[in-house]
């Protein structure tokens, strides 16, 4: 019998125990519904991959397509079994290896949650700038700004376009409680940096040289057909200069707390490897 006479043999099997009423699952589970290369499958291996629900025209194309591509996978096994080479085919000891490194990785993460101090003061985050500070070379322009979208329709904006440019503390917070009534969206911030090749996303506003607009341009204010924009530069620094050392303050502490997880580690691996020196639990025969 061809293989597409057996699958039709096994579809109309199929179209009948599960249209059946009587059929009751897991009295034929070790029938076996195909087989290749001494591999076999099983009526228990399929009988979970019909959805409940399914119609019995459904039913056979989803076992149809399960056992087509379990013939085929056996096949194409089959060939690359004899076209291996042994080394090629042994995977039982990058399985192991494998397994032991997911082992020790949770091991090593639940001692790190459990003893590893994550608290880094302001105090070494500084330290390590001023010692690597060549390293933090800007790869954008960044700015800090007030920005304010508003809908064109928005009230007082008279008042709006008198106090967004500031750089007064007092005057940044009336300036938000402005906002928070009637801006679509906003940035306002003494401290904080942003990249403005992302802020520009935001803005209809096309720069074809961000470094002579930053220098020549404190603020601006532009529209489209729904909102008005306003900006306000308080500072910038280029691309290619020293980053600021708030601008970096994140990655730093990532930097000074990967080191202290490796030396965390490297002296528990030192620890237990003398515990388990003294307590003679190794030997070696060569």
């Amino acid at each position: 019998m061809t293989y597409f006479n057996k699958i039709a043999c096994i579809l109309l099997f199929f179209s009948f125990i599960f249209s059946s009423c009587d059929y009751l699952p897991g009295t034929i589970d070790e029938d076996v519904v195909a087989t290749a290369y001494g591999e076999k499958l099983y009526m228990s291996d399929i009988q979970e991959i019909v959805p409940d629900g399914a119609t019995s025209s459904d039913s056979v194309n989803i076992i149809k397509k399960y056992i087509d591509n379990w013939i085929r996978q056996q096949i194409f096994l089959e060939h690359a079994m004899k076209n291996l080479n042994k080394e090629e085919k042994d995977f039982d000891s990058k399985i192991r290896d494998y397994k032991n490194s997911l082992i020790i990785f949770a091991y090593e993460n639940q001692v790190l949650k459990q003893k590893l101090d994550t608290v880094v003061n302001q105090e070494k985050v500084k330290e390590y700038y001023e010692s690597h500070k060549k390293e933090f070379k800007l790869k954008d322009n960044i700015v800090k700004v007030n920005y304010i979208k508003i809908p064109k329709k928005a009230p007082d904006q008279d008042y709006l376009k008198r106090i967004y440019k500031t750089s007064d503390p007092r005057k940044i917070v009336e300036l938000e409680e402005y906002c928070v009534q009637n801006a679509a969206t906003y940035h306002l911030s003494l401290d904080a940096w942003l990249i403005f090749s992302e802020l520009l996303r935001e803005i209809p506003l096309n720069i074809s040289n961000q470094e002579n607009f930053l220098k020549n341009n404190s603020f601006i204010e532009i529209s489209d057909d729904y909102y008005r924009y306003f900006l306000y530069i308080h500072d910038y620094k280029l691309k290619g200069s020293i980053s600021p050392l708030t601008f970096v303050e994140g990655e730093i502490k990532k930097i000074i707390l990967n080191y202290r997880k490796q030396q965390f580690i490297n002296k528990l691996r030192n620890e237990l490897f003398r515990e388990a020196d003294n307590a003679n639990s190794f030997e070696i025969f060569i």
